[in-house]
């Protein structure tokens, strides 16, 4: 199976892709118990195995939303150069 390499989305897209990432993100690290979370209402996994599983969702799903951010295309906010990219 071969996959797109390209994909035609306009902004309204990425920022619902984005809101629904940073959702399933916030679903994923209440039910994700590591020692980096300092939120003491996390729940306890019944083994090891669903609590790395855990942990890998909400590490792959923070390293997409890195990739979307990165890609983005940031502009200047000083109005004497409207539109103007900053990077």
């Amino acid at each position: 199976m071969t996959y797109k390499k390209q994909f035609t989305l306009n902004p309204s897209d990425i920022d619902l892709i984005e809101i629904c990432l940073r959702k399933e993100l916030h679903h994923r690290s209440e039910n994700c118990q590591c020692e980096c979370c300092q939120c003491r209402r996390s729940i306890k996994h019944e083994n090891a195995e669903e609590a790395d599983s855990s942990k890998q969702s909400v590490s792959e799903i923070t390293e997409l939303l890195g990739k979307i951010h990165n890609q983005k295309i940031w502009y200047d906010g000083d109005p004497d150069k409207p539109w103007m990219p900053k990077g």
